[in-house]
């Protein structure tokens, strides 16, 4: 070929390649709609910001994300019936559990994040306080905690789950009745090699204990201090750390963020207790992986499903690194997970 042919197939090339990218330019322009999003409330800063990427390439595109308590949310798709085109968890297995597979079909785990203890320079004994003696502080009397409410928000009922774990791992059978039983009406006993805690939907809690219905709710009860330490994702401590929030790290087994782990945190189950329905619904300790589905019958499936696309690629990841949580590449689908959309599959292990 001679150089006149190769220079015209070069341009024949560039031509096509400027008409695909200008046509898919044109086609991401062109979409519109409204994609709803529930969502985990740790997961906002993350959200937030990828909605805002998501914006730019799709500028007609609304996006509206509603935050809250992971069980919270999801009963009101399973309860309420409420048109939602994605569910992104705290908690993976509440979608495995509630959702699959009536009102979804796959799961894809895509970040982790870890129990912390944060505090601020004015919190009582805060120069005391340490990975090893945290919980002989937080059992001082003059020394108030802050948690989220164990039926609704994955912080809540793994934070109290991890303080009766606590109990095994430091051979210290009193931490549990000393900073949750006897602060409030959440029990537990003993189940073989494990336990079971049973949360009330009234928690009565002391003036010792303060409760949130979501993680992220409990910053402010800090930051005013109103309470010395709260049980809170490290996102959301970091996230904070300029506005003087502080935060010690758990052993790596209390922490929840590790797997190696999984078969200790299997014998510790926490019971859910309703009053609108008079039932009770049981979780199990799980490390802190976030799961992100779409639904079966979301009115926007085909942005959704671009929206989750973004979330998982190489950009998306990098948006999840800023805000301090850990990105999961490739996206792992949990066991359940069928008819995952064709274009996840680049960023999915099965």
């Amino acid at each position: 070929m001679d150089k006149k042919m190769v220079a015209i197939a070069i341009i024949i090339i560039a031509v096509i390649g400027v008409g695909i990218y200008g046509y898919n330019a044109y086609v991401s322009s062109s979409e519109s709609g409204t994609i709803t999003i529930y969502a985990a409330a740790s997961l906002a800063k993350q959200m937030n910001a990828t909605a805002a990427e998501f914006k730019k390439q799709h500028p007609n595109v609304d996006v509206q994300i509603q935050y809250g308590g992971s069980s919270d949310l999801i009963s009101q798709i399973t309860q309420l019936n409420k048109p939602v085109d994605i569910m992104a968890s705290a908690d993976y297995g509440l979608i495995d559990k509630n959702l699959i597979p009536d009102y979804t079909s796959f799961n894809l785990q895509y970040a982790r994040n870890e129990l912390v203890i944060a505090y601020t320079d004015k919190s009582k004994n805060s120069s005391q306080i340490n990975s090893a003696n945290w919980y002989q502080i937080l059992n001082q009397s003059d020394v108030k905690i802050g948690i989220a409410d164990p039926n609704s928000a994955p912080a809540g009922y793994r934070g109290v789950m991890m303080i009766q774990l606590a109990n095994s791992y430091y051979n210290n059978s009193n931490i549990f009745n000393d900073l949750i039983a006897s602060n409030c009406a959440i029990t537990s006993q003993a189940n073989g090699s494990g336990y079971v805690i049973n949360s009330p939907s009234n928690l009565n809690p002391t003036s010792k204990i303060v409760s949130r219905p979501a993680v992220s709710d409990l910053m402010p009860v800090l930051q005013s201090d109103s309470v010395d330490y709260v049980l809170v994702y490290k996102s959301d401590a970091e996230q904070q750390k300029s506005s003087g929030v502080k935060y010690i790290t758990l052993p790596g087994e209390l922490a929840l963020s590790n797997t190696t782990y999984e078969s200790t945190y299997k014998n510790y189950k926490l019971k859910q207790f309703s009053d609108t329905t008079n039932k009770s619904k049981s979780i199990t300790l799980t490390p802190i992986v976030y799961g992100i589905t779409v639904l079966n019958n979301a009115p926007q499936r085909d942005l959704a499903i671009e929206f989750v696309e973004l979330l998982l690629s190489p950009e998306g990841n990098s948006i999840t690194q800023s805000t301090f949580q850990d990105p999961i590449v490739p996206a792992i689908a949990t066991n359940g997970s069928t008819n995952i959309p064709q274009s996840l599959l680049q960023y999915v292990k099965q």
